[in-house]
């Protein structure tokens, strides 16, 4: 299938209580009035119906749009490494990790693959400070942007973080723009899903390519059993990633990783 602003720091993460707060890609809250009934978001034969104004990778024209668009370096190397998120709220490690591996550095040792060194989701919290995140908290609460930023700042790449609060639409767009022209360099997007009519709350997913022609990002998304990567309009993107994380009490955003 196809498929200047501030740099990250390490500051400590204030606790975390409860799972929705929804830094990023946590299962759905209890169902309450306002909310679709069980059998409305859970479906047994496959994916979720990709939102009208979306166009799935899978469609002819989602493809003829990546093969037309001028931004669309960053599409083959983290296509290669594409991951499904282990569960429901590692979207941050497995974008993370497809990112990693992407960028083509030192690979750490494996316990999936002993003679193989590869960046995997299971021992992606091996060499990083338990302060800043592990492997269990994050399993059930996921990570905000200014964590992901620090742990990602633990490997040897270079990290950038923009709060969208703090980007214009036009920043926001030359930003992916810019970055998915490249091989070396690649944007992790944290979201809410609502904005761009999915199903869901945040979410971290990484941005592949971008068309001027449609002024659309195309997200891989890792939550591959829920949705396809799909091509956004880059305005439902920038709204999506202006929603505020409870947690953080912050606006989300992006994170860009690249060699150094």
């Amino acid at each position: 299938m196809l498929f200047t602003l501030r740099r990250a720091g390490r500051a400590a993460w204030p606790t975390v209580a409860l799972a929705f707060a929804l830094t990023a890609c946590a299962p759905l809250p209890p169902i309450a009035s306002h909310v679709a009934a069980p059998s409305a978001i859970h479906r047994a034969d496959g994916p979720l119906p990709v939102p009208p104004d979306l166009i799935a990778l899978t469609q002819a024209g989602g493809q003829k749009r990546l093969i037309s668009a001028a931004a669309n370096q960053s599409y083959w190397p983290l296509s290669e490494y594409f991951e499904t998120q282990r569960n429901e709220a590692y979207c941050s490690v497995a974008t993370s990790v497809m990112a990693l591996n992407a960028l083509g550095i030192r690979r750490p040792e494996s316990t999936q693959y002993p003679d193989f060194p590869y960046f995997s989701q299971e021992d992606f919290f091996r060499g990083v400070d338990p302060h800043v995140a592990n492997a269990d908290r994050v399993a059930k609460e996921g990570m905000t942007l200014d964590q992901l930023s620090a742990v990602l700042s633990e490997f040897p790449v270079d990290v950038e973080k923009f709060h969208s609060a703090n980007l214009t639409l036009a920043q926001f767009r030359n930003l992916i723009l810019d970055t998915t022209g490249r091989s070396d360099r690649f944007v992790l997007l944290n979201f809410r899903r609502v904005e761009i009519g999915e199903v869901g709350g945040g979410h971290w997913s990484p941005i592949a390519a971008f068309d001027v022609a449609s002024d659309s990002a195309l997200v891989l998304d890792v939550a591959r059993y829920k949705y396809p990567a799909v091509w956004v309009p880059i305005a439902k993107l920038y709204a999506g990633s202006q929603a505020v994380d409870s947690v953080s009490g912050l606006s989300r955003g992006i994170v860009t990783i690249g060699r150094q």
